[in-house]
């Protein structure tokens, strides 16, 4: 890290998940899990990252191995929602090295979220120290090269402290939390249905959509619960003005190949500005697809060759039929969209070239043998 510290770290596991362990790697932290029985969920690690607000700066930060976070009852972040986080991964590679990709995108958009918040921005400097201390110093939960597993990081901006009236947060503070998580696929990519809900909206015009504010994922909790029930695990919203126009599915956003083999995604200000997105926008280019990004009017799918819903977690999820009502269109090829998936995965454990200077090396474990 570029700015002081002095940080002490203590690790314990904060809590149980015994299904998943293999052997302890000491009696303060949290065994090492069963690399293959990992899933997208959360695993304890040995530490997190917390920086405070002084006032006019972010103080030095410090590791711990609590990660349960003390606040006042009264904080903006429980009655107000002011909250940001991010999603992003770092990655064991071919070379032995660990590489984050992509973070400044991350603190940028937070740095987006929290004006429109009102809070203070995380300088991409203090965001990208919090990312590397976090995974340094839980390193050994990096899952290893080939399974196909990374280290998921989760940085979340609060504000918090005694406040009873709408307004700037006494306190705000910037943690980072890690967690090791598998490979979303086990095989080859999966194709999914997806939902078009229509009895609610994901983000009013003009209103914080186009954010990572946490209180716009608790709203998707009912309509994809009912999805789920439905046979569908992904929802897709459209815009809440016109109900015309696609916006984006329930946590990731909306890519497609037209006929003629370019790569479509929709624009609006209420749709979140994925970070993946930029990169699948930037390889289809370099592939020679021709890239649209616009308005597209949900009349245009039935057209489409290809759909998928891109995000953090997965990069591309195929998406195999659109269901709106009665109306079922269906997609059943994606060679396009696993060829995008194949090249970026490619670049983020370290098997092709990073020609956009998307990776960043924190630290270095051996290979498996």
């Amino acid at each position: 890290p570029s700015r002081n510290h002095d940080a002490a770290a203590e690790a314990a596991a904060s809590c149980d998940n015994t299904c998943l362990l293999s052997g302890a790697q000491n009696e303060h932290a949290a065994a090492i899990p069963d690399w293959n029985a990992l899933g997208f969920a959360y695993y304890p690690t040995k530490s997190m990252v917390r920086y405070d607000w002084n006032g006019s700066t972010w103080g030095v930060g410090e590791l711990s191995s609590d990660f349960n976070v003390n606040i006042h009852g009264l904080s903006n972040v429980l009655h107000y929602g002011q909250g940001l986080f991010e999603g992003l991964k770092a990655f064991h590679c071919k070379d032995g090295k660990v590489r984050v990709f992509n973070s400044p995108a991350n603190a940028a958009r937070m740095q987006s979220g929290a004006k429109r918040l009102a809070m203070p921005q995380v300088p991409t400097e203090v965001f990208n120290e919090a990312v590397d201390r976090a995974v340094l110093d839980n390193i050994d939960y990096v899952p290893p090269y080939g399974i196909g597993g990374a280290l998921y990081i989760r940085p979340f901006l609060f504000g918090h402290g005694c406040k009873l009236g709408l307004g700037a947060a006494p306190e705000y503070s910037f943690c980072t939390i890690t967690a090791p998580v598998g490979a979303y696929y086990k095989g080859n990519l999966e194709a999914v249905d997806a939902l078009v809900v229509e009895d609610f909206d994901r983000a009013a015009p003009r209103g914080v959509g186009g954010i990572k504010a946490a209180g716009n994922y608790a709203p998707d909790t009912l309509p994809s619960a009912l999805a789920k029930e439905k046979g569908f695990p992904v929802c897709l919203y459209l815009d809440a003005k016109e109900q015309a126009y696609v916006e984006e599915f329930s946590t990731s956003n909306f890519v497609a190949i037209t006929a003629d083999g370019s790569l479509v995604t929709p624009t609006s200000p209420s749709i979140l500005p994925s970070c993946t997105k930029q990169v699948v926008l930037n390889v289809a280019r370099e592939l020679g697809m021709k890239v649209e990004e616009r308005p597209l009017p949900y009349s245009e799918l039935a057209s489409l060759k290809e759909v998928a819903a891109c995000g953090t977690a997965v990069v591309l999820t195929p998406i195999s039929s659109i269901t709106r009502s009665d109306e079922v269109l269906s997609f059943p090829t994606f060679e396009g969209i696993a060829r995008l998936y194949n090249a970026i995965t490619a670049i983020q454990c370290g098997e092709a070239e990073d020609k956009y200077g998307l990776t960043r090396v924190v630290g270095e474990k051996p290979l498996p043998q």
